[in-house]
């Protein structure tokens, strides 16, 4: 679930703070409706099914606020307790005892219970992939209030296993290929039931869905609003403009055209996605780049900083760029392993000379007989992307690297040269997601998302383990030590988290933006509406 928890460190992130510290000063109000822009509407509603678009589909920014989950997410993507109190963890067999919160309930004032819990596993291991038959084993109900899974094996993603809590009162017994396509309520008696801060009164398809208040909500307060509506607009940042929507996710390149809109406030976060260079070590690219100290070279010979300011300084007071492989700038578990590669051509000389290389009469090195011309492949239609290329240019240039840009369509770019290897230096984006398991697949050797064709037999090991840690700082520890070692190895260029925009109007108060998407209403139990001056 994605909702409550917020850290010091993202408020630092946070555009318009000061306006933000001062409303904090302020008495919430009650009442009003604030309406959210979306330009995708839901096929439906049941968040178990693909054809609803999974937890990952816009369906969810919907369900989280009706139906809550074992965790929350916060904007520091660190999982915080929500309908649990606390998860113990014993080993030898490993297992995971769920305590629910004892005030825990349902809408119609039913506990959320232990049965709950089950039948949500249940449902969610046999209509969606995010739990293997390898990971879970025995699931029990200890007592109405507890709940306990065995484990086959250990699993760091532990904290995702219920996303989303149903209830069993009310959906024992139903089909879940039909069930909840349009509402959230009990199939009996049609009314409404949830266990977060808001219940869906309905859906108008085509047009709008209308959350109201719960009521009868358990947790620290109910809701400030007393509706939220998600309306789905073609054009959100037009929707926002002529004052059909009060609150959107924008894209960057809109900000400097909302920052002039009177009655318009904008606040920003690292998003969840991370654009990075891709460098190929393995067969297929330049045999240069086989040499670590050439890939060094490169690192000292891209201004990063300067490329950051220059895509974004326009947007974001103070443009960083990132600094890990393993942990996003979001994370409390982030460290600037890669800090010391900063724009340094000298250095870059230096480290290709070291390797063997000689500078040419037209400045560009020479390794091994073959000219230092590097095929930088990106795909079409990105402008963000080939403007990062361009800078990468002119500025490897100074390093005598010799920059050639490629671009490819989509397909061909992912689908092709990545998984043939047939490229020098890459760019494109990873996803992350708070939890990241997959390190292994990327860094590891052999690894299915290794394109770059690195192979470091420490790194993978310890990105193996950290797959297999439940602790979170324990597992940290462990991640950020091959971060270490992949900065003297240098396979691939961290650069920058695009940021992640909201814009709304100005009298809404309490919103704190999340870096994903589907998170755009994570914390709406806190809005509220100041008055008009």
């Amino acid at each position: 679930m994605i909702r409550r928890s917020i850290v010091a460190v993202i408020v630092a992130a946070v555009v318009a703070a000061s306006s933000a510290a001062g409303a904090s000063q302020q008495t919430p109000k009650r009442g009003g409706t604030v309406v959210v822009g979306d330009p995708e509407e839901p096929a439906c509603l049941n968040v178990l099914l693909d054809r609803c678009g999974g937890f990952a589909g816009n369906a969810s920014r919907l369900v989280t606020q009706v139906l809550e989950g074992a965790f929350d997410i916060g904007p520091d993507l660190a999982y915080k307790p929500d309908l649990v109190a606390r998860v113990t963890i014993t080993k030898e067999p490993f297992a995971l005892t769920y305590h629910i919160r004892p005030e825990a309930r349902w809408s119609d004032g039913t506990p959320v219970s232990a049965g709950d819990f089950v039948l949500s596993l249940q449902a969610a291991s046999k209509y969606t992939e995010l739990l293997g038959e390898e990971t879970i084993g025995r699931v029990r109900t200890v007592d109405a209030k507890t709940v306990k899974v065995d484990l086959r094996s250990r699993y760091s993603g532990w904290q995702g296993f219920f996303e989303v809590i149903l209830p069993r009162h009310i959906l024992a017994g139903q089909d879940f290929e039909t069930v909840w396509e349009d509402t959230l309520d009990n199939p009996k008696s049609r009314r409404p039931i949830g266990s977060g801060p808001f219940l869906l009164a309905r859906w108008e398809r085509g047009k709008q869905v209308t959350l109201v208040r719960n009521p009868r909500y358990w947790g620290p307060h109910t809701a400030y609003l007393d509706r939220l509506v998600i309306r789905f607009v073609p054009d959100p940042i037009e929707a926002l403009l002529e004052g059909d929507v009060d609150l959107i996710a924008a894209p960057v390149d809109a900000v400097p055209e909302l920052r002039r809109q009177p009655g318009i406030k904008i606040l920003t976060i690292p998003s969840l996605r991370w654009e990075h260079f891709d460098i190929r070590a393995g067969p297929g690219g330049h045999p240069a780049l086989r040499n670590k100290l050439v890939r060094r070279a490169l690192a000292y010979g891209i201004d990063r900083e300067a490329l950051v300011r220059a895509l974004f300084g326009e947007f974001l007071p103070s443009p960083q760029p990132l600094d890990s492989v393993v942990f996003l700038a979001n994370s409390r578990f982030y460290r600037p392993n890669w800090q010391g590669y900063r724009y340094r051509p000298a250095e870059s000389r230096r480290l290709l000379e070291q390797a063997g290389c000689r500078r040419g009469v037209d400045g560009i090195y020479v390794c091994g007989g073959e000219r230092l011309s590097l095929r930088f492949v990106t795909t079409t239609g990105r402008p963000v992307r080939e403007l990062t290329i361009r800078l990468a240019q002119a500025q490897l240039r100074q390093a005598g690297v010799e920059v050639v840009p490629v671009f490819a369509p989509p397909p061909v770019f992912f689908e092709t040269i990545l998984p043939s290897g047939d490229f020098d230096v890459a760019l494109f984006a990873w996803q992350n997601a708070p939890i990241q398991s997959d390190h292994v697949d990327v860094f590891g050797c052999g690894g299915e998302a290794n394109y770059m064709g690195y192979c470091q037999r420490l790194v993978t090991a310890d990105l193996d383990q950290a797959d297999r840690i439940l602790d979170a700082g324990r597992r940290a520890r462990v991640l950020n030590r091959a971060d270490a070692q992949i900065v003297k190895d240098v396979p691939a260029i961290p650069l920058y988290q695009p940021p992640a925009v909201v814009a709304l109007r100005t009298n809404i108060r309490g919103v704190v933006p999340h870096p994903w998407i589907s998170g755009l209403t994570w914390n709406s139990e806190d809005w509220w509406l100041a008055p008009e001056r």
